[in-house]
This record gives C-alpha cells, sequence and structure tokens, in this order.
C-alpha cells in the first residue's frame, strides 16, 4: 500500500502535559500527570522527567520513569512544537 500522505513522526514536547502509566509492580502501573521537562540520564539508562502536578507546599517535584519501565503515555494537553532551525553554514571557506 502506498500512501501520498507524509508518514507523521511523534516526539514528547517539553511544556505538554501528559499522562504516562509506568510498571510501579508486577501487577500495578504507577500513573503520573504532569508536565514533561525533558530526558535524563541515570547511569546508562534514559529517563523522561515530568513535572508533577501534585506539588507539595508549593514546591516543584520531579519525577524520573525509565524509558523500559513505560507502559503508555496519553497526551493531555500539548504545546506548540518549536520549529528547528533551517541548516545553515558554519563559516566561510577559503580554498
Amino acid at each position: 500500500m502506498t500512501t501520498s500522505k507524509k508518514e507523521e513522526s511523534f516526539s514528547l514536547i517539553p511544556g505538554s502535559y501528559y499522562l504516562i502509566r509506568s510498571a510501579e509492580t508486577r501487577d500495578r502501573a504507577m500513573e503520573t500527570k504532569g508536565k514533561f521537562r525533558g530526558f535524563a540520564s541515570i547511569g546508562q539508562e534514559t529517563a523522561v522527567a515530568i513535572e508533577l502536578d501534585e506539588e507539595p507546599e508549593g514546591k516543584e517535584r520531579l519525577r524520573f520513569i525509565p524509558l523500559q519501565m513505560i507502559l503508555s503515555v496519553d497526551v493531555l494537553k500539548a504545546v506548540e512544537k518549536p520549529e528547528e532551525p533551517k541548516d545553515q553554514p558554519e563559516g566561510v571557506y577559503f580554498g
């Protein structure tokens, strides 16, 4: 099957709000709701950093969820993806 429509790719956008279900125990999933802040390294593993909605006493709280533990991601509120800068030459070359 061929399509003329360009295939879409999706990615998590910093500033967007997500509901992430991740493995807590073998029989239970943990739900994390909040704003995606970016990716983080934990040793050799990569994790998503989520600023939690339920902030105790007005303090910012981050939760790091290793990528291999994520079961599902729901988009609650998406922000516009910032435009990527166009490739520009880094300098002038003289021969």
